[in-house]
């Protein structure tokens, strides 16, 4: 049985709002289509593979997605210590004006 790291698309979905990005802008920072973004976040848990499978998310697509959420200040967590799978801001936000 593979054993590829998961996800959730619900946690990106997450990881987004906190980046208070759009699917296009998140799509277009991280040179992907905003339907692939959408499939991502809609299609509940998925495995990210190194290569193209069939049902899986290319680990090439991942890292360009989060990336463009780290540069976003936003951080994608595992499921760790009893706590589930997230996201999370980088550094602390700053207050806005």
């Amino acid at each position: 049985m593979d054993d590829l790291p998961t996800f959730d698309g619900r946690q990106l979905t997450a990881a987004r709002a906190l980046a208070e990005m759009t699917v296009a802008a998140l799509a277009e920072k991280a040179d992907v289509t905003p339907r692939t973004v959408h499939r991502i976040e809609i299609g509940g848990p998925f495995s990210v593979s190194p290569s193209k499978r069939h049902g899986h998310i290319s680990a090439d697509v991942w890292n360009r997605i989060v990336t463009a959420l780290q540069e976003a200040g936003v951080e994608l967590t595992t499921e760790r210590g009893g706590h589930g799978a997230g996201a999370r801001w980088l550094q602390p936000r700053r207050a806005r004006d």
